[in-house]
């Protein structure tokens, strides 16, 4: 079982969860070979789930290139456009510096956590933003800087534009 392909990742990790195989697994990394029946029996369950493998030179190695398969197959599709500022659950990581990415951002999020032309009071607007991030007050500034929320004149409410800047 050689070559690229990815390994069956809970495999090796039950593996290495084993104190045997996971020392059978560390004196290989070592350039040892695990003696004994019971590391020969470790080094057999590494080499079936191709975690171990032989060399050209006979010598056993680290299947290195299928831990690499194994992680490009279980990286996350690249995200693009605004979405590339969410973590995986939809909050926040980072606001972008560049303005035209951050009214993307905004844009975005406005549209998951408004209707348009809702108005919410602030408590109310405050749960919906903490729902993306740990800084209510700073995303809330920013949707109103970027027309996308607009404010009453007494401050108590907050209503979602629409039309050309919050459509």
């Amino acid at each position: 079982m050689s070559g690229t392909e990815p390994l069956e990742w809970r495999a090796v990790i039950a593996l290495l969860a084993n104190a045997r195989t996971r020392t059978a697994f560390a004196e290989v990394v070592g350039g040892a070979v695990p003696s004994g029946p019971e590391g020969e029996r470790a080094l057999a369950r590494l080499t079936a789930a191709g975690l171990v493998e032989e060399d050209a030179q006979g010598r056993l190695v680290v299947a290195e290139d299928r831990l690499r398969a194994t992680l490009k197959a279980a990286a996350p599709e690249p995200t693009s456009g605004a979405e590339r500022f969410l973590t995986r659950d939809g909050r926040i990581a980072d606001y972008p510096s560049r303005w035209s990415d951050r009214y993307l951002l905004l844009h975005l999020l406005a549209g998951r956590l408004l209707e348009p032309e809702e108005d919410l009071s602030e408590e109310q607007l405050g749960e919906r933003l903490d729902r993306v991030t740990d800084d209510g007050a700073t995303l809330r500034r920013y949707l109103v800087d970027a027309g996308l929320l607009s404010r009453s004149p007494d401050g108590r409410s907050y209503r979602r534009e629409s039309g050309p800047a919050g459509e």
